[in-house]
């Protein structure tokens, strides 16, 4: 396993038009793209993730600062937002060189944090395939827990379970942190 990147290291800002490019290089496989970006057609383009800004709300790209330089790194969005209720983390990805190493719950927390901090939500959910087990286990790690499972079918044909996640405020905020 990879070490960790140093917190310092990583920040979040609004993602750039000049960032998509980058963030469409992120899923390495028609069938990694899948499980980052259900609706879109292997190969990812910038168009297709253009054309989900208008239906998506705060996308946000994770940068990791070395030698002085900013690379982006990490990239989430809400799929779905209904003020003063609910949000839903979508697209959750990261660099695949760089898995493992404290991007995604860098990026997810962030997320938590601005649904619960900045929107006020009173809650928040997530879907994860089931065959995602870092993933899993890194929602589970930050108190996301499962409400529901749906059956879905890959383009490939293959039935899969879908996970729906879910998260309150008041559980976000007495949740004491977990080690990893």
């Amino acid at each position: 396993m990879s070490s960790a990147l140093s917190l310092t290291a990583l920040s979040h800002r609004p993602l750039a038009d000049a960032d998509i490019p980058t963030i469409c290089g992120f899923p390495r496989t028609a069938e990694e793209l899948y499980f980052l970006f259900p609706r879109a057609v292997w190969p990812l383009t910038p168009d297709q993730v253009r054309a989900t800004l208008g239906l998506r709300r705060d996308p946000t790209v994770v940068t990791l600062t070395e030698d002085g330089r900013e690379r982006v790194v990490g990239y989430a969005n809400y799929a779905t937002f209904e003020d003063g209720r609910t949000a839903s983390i979508g697209n959750v990805s990261v660099d695949p060189t760089l898995r493992r190493r404290g991007i995604a719950e860098y990026l997810v927390r962030t997320m938590i944090d601005r649904a619960f901090d900045h929107h006020h939500l009173p809650e928040l959910t997530l879907y994860c395939f089931s065959t995602n087990t870092p993933g899993l286990l890194l929602y589970a790690k930050l108190g996301m827990m499962p409400i529901a499972l749906e059956t879905r079918v890959t383009p490939w044909g293959e039935p899969i379970a879908l996970f729906k996640l879910r998260m309150d405020r008041a559980s976000w905020r007495s949740a004491a942190p977990i080690a990893a």
